[in-house]
């Protein structure tokens, strides 16, 4: 298991209740809101829909993060992030935004 699997595990579990649901984003496990997806285990990476609002200032804190652009075409998708697994140090301080976030926009 990597470590992206671990860590979207953990979060799945504490991030828990009857309105959350698992599905596939691109083809890749994540986690969906009254049927919105907000986490994504995507190749070894976590994706967090987080809003464009909370992602310009961790931008700046983090250089290894990334607007979350599947595609690979240079065009990332607004409100989402992508942060590597040795990142997750930071995962459980986002939980809390990604939950929020999700269920705002849902």
């Amino acid at each position: 298991m990597s470590d992206a699997a671990g860590a979207f595990d953990v979060l799945a579990e504490s991030l828990g209740g009857e309105d959350l649901s698992q599905g596939k984003l691109f083809g890749h496990r994540c986690l969906k809101v009254v049927g919105k997806a907000f986490l994504v285990d995507f190749d070894g990476d976590l994706v967090f829909k987080l809003g464009r609002d909370a992602m310009a200032p961790l931008f700046e804190a983090h250089a290894d993060l990334a607007g979350f652009d599947p595609s690979g075409k240079g065009r990332p998708m607004k409100d989402w992030l992508q942060a590597p697994s040795d990142d997750s140090d930071h995962f459980q301080i986002w939980e809390e935004q990604v939950r929020d976030f999700a269920r705002k926009t849902a």
